[in-house]
């Protein structure tokens, strides 16, 4: 037995030791949260997550286009902060470390660097990654675990991409006019899906105005860990910037009729699997699409503004360094700023990725806010 045989072996006895303390089924959420994040078992604790040899590829490896976007916007925060001596930066979920890499690399050309610069990342594989990848190119960056490991700072920027789409969600089934949890028992041979009991009102963000409208069976999910992680944005810096882009809906967007079987997929050698119990636990990536009205409804709550929404291909093109980067690969046509452009159209065009992404910039205590706003085609009232 490989290694890897071994490690699904394990998750699926723990899964099952889970059911057993239990007494039966588990929610999704709990089954989600040990087949992505289980230690050493996890999904996220395999070597090879991302790229050719992964089960899907990210927009990061799609060249500079999304560090220039971002570079953009963390340039504009740290304007609408009144250009703070001392700042941090702060990257949550960064995958292989190439964002951020490139990021701090386009910050330097540009003269703005943070005084401290944080990486987030919960996988101890991906963390001996980045490490590498920093080191390589003689970039000081402190490498923690989760936000709660960083000392609160005064003034701060935020960013992730593809972030909350991997948080674990309660996944729910629409049935004599309730929510009702959906769960995850073992017949003999393998997982089922198994309903539970009724999910209370106060758990989510769903309004019964939109419930009304879903017709009987109707199946979706809804993130839980939105709360606790904007809590601890909220509580990691006095006065800062949220730079937020993934791939979601608004609310209404989201939980429409004709969307009746969720957006919950998984992920397994550049496939979508639309159930994810067809594959063992831990075989393939697990996510879910993200509600940016329960998002921004959140933060809001919270002290964290929202500023701006978009698409990530608004955001994009309305980028001044994206838009000279453009030019200057038009200007010299060559095989590789070919295969650039071609990397910049998926990010950006609609039949791409640049309008299922989305960009949401919430901030706390800004000097001017203005800086934030986008200048055409922001969503912001959509939301």
């Amino acid at each position: 037995m490989n290694n890897t045989h071994q490690r699904l072996f394990a998750l699926t006895e723990h899964l099952l030791q889970q059911m057993a303390n239990n007494g039966g089924a588990i929610s999704f959420q709990d089954c989600m949260q040990a087949a992505l994040y289980q230690p050493g078992l996890g999904y996220y604790q395999r070597e090879e997550v991302f790229g050719e040899q992964g089960d899907f590829t990210t927009s990061t490896a799609m060249g500079k286009w999304l560090a220039l976007g971002f570079v953009e916007s963390i340039k504009k925060s740290w304007e609408a902060l009144g250009k703070p001596q001392n700042w941090t930066l702060i990257e949550q979920g960064g995958g292989t470390g190439i964002l951020l890499t490139n990021v701090l690399t386009t910050l330097q050309d540009i003269g703005l660097t943070p005084s401290h610069v944080f990486a987030v990342e919960t996988s101890d594989s991906l963390r001996n990654r980045q490490q590498q990848l920093y080191e390589a190119h003689h970039l000081d960056v402190h490498q923690v675990s989760t936000l709660d490991d960083i000392t609160p700072v005064e003034t701060a920027i935020y960013f992730s991409n593809e972030l909350p789409d991997a948080f674990p969600v309660r996944s729910f089934i629409w049935q004599g006019k309730s929510l009702i949890e959906r769960g995850v028992d073992w017949d003999g041979q393998a997982f089922i899906w198994q309903n539970l009991s009724e999910i209370n009102a106060s758990a989510h963000q769903i309004p019964e105005s939109i419930q009304q409208l879903w017709p009987e069976d109707y199946i979706s999910e809804f993130n839980p860990h939105l709360l606790a992680w904007q809590q601890s944005l909220s509580k990691l810096f006095q006065r800062g910037v949220v730079l937020t882009v993934d791939y979601g809906y608004s609310q209404k967007e989201y939980y429409r009729p004709q969307r009746i079987g969720g957006t919950l997929m998984g992920h397994h050698k550049h496939q979508a699997v639309d159930d994810v119990l067809k594959l063992s636990p831990g075989v393939c990536d697990i996510t879910a699409h993200v509600d940016f009205s329960a998002l921004k409804s959140i933060g809001e709550s919270l002290g964290l503004t929202a500023y701006a929404y978009t698409t990530q291909g608004a955001w994009l093109a309305q980028a001044d360094m994206v838009q000279q980067r453009i030019q200057a690969l038009a200007e010299n046509p060559t095989n590789d700023t070919i295969a650039e452009m071609t990397f910049a159209k998926r990010l950006m065009l609609p039949n791409g990725m640049g309008e299922s992404f989305k960009i949401l910039v919430q901030g706390k205590a800004l000097s001017d806010a203005s800086c934030l706003h986008i200048p055409a085609f922001d969503r912001l009232h959509t939301l």
